[in-house]
């Protein structure tokens, strides 16, 4: 008999959004030209998936290893004392973090507005 493995289902909330297919091809380039040539990212297989909206800071399946990243362009950090900057990455646990983390980013977004869409 088959065992039928269940799969968690990320519910998308904004600030956070789905990043069309159309544009992925573009930011894997534009994630790996911000890395520098000897980084270990450079020869993984990334596919950026989800975006927060007008910031720079992705949710990145990384197909290599099987995690899923944040990288951060707004939090740079210099990379193995070189002059480079890399953006800042953190590996997720489980996928209930990333829910925990776009539920909570949405919250905190929700409350700088008023019932009326303006800013409070």
């Amino acid at each position: 008999m088959k065992k039928i493995i269940k799969k968690e289902t990320l519910h998308i909330k904004w600030p956070w959004s789905l990043i069309w297919t159309e544009y992925a091809d573009q930011i894997i380039a534009q994630i790996k030209e911000s890395l520098p040539p000897d980084h270990e990212m450079q020869k993984h297989k990334i596919f950026p998936g989800i975006k927060w909206e007008r910031r720079p800071i992705f949710i990145v399946d990384d197909d290599t290893t099987g995690e899923r990243l944040l990288m951060n362009f707004e939090k740079m950090k210099r990379w193995k004392k070189t002059k480079f900057k890399i953006p800042t990455m953190t590996v997720f646990k489980n996928g209930t973090e990333i829910a925990e983390m776009i539920e909570k980013d949405h919250k905190a977004e929700c409350a700088k507005y008023n019932n009326d869409g303006t800013l409070k």
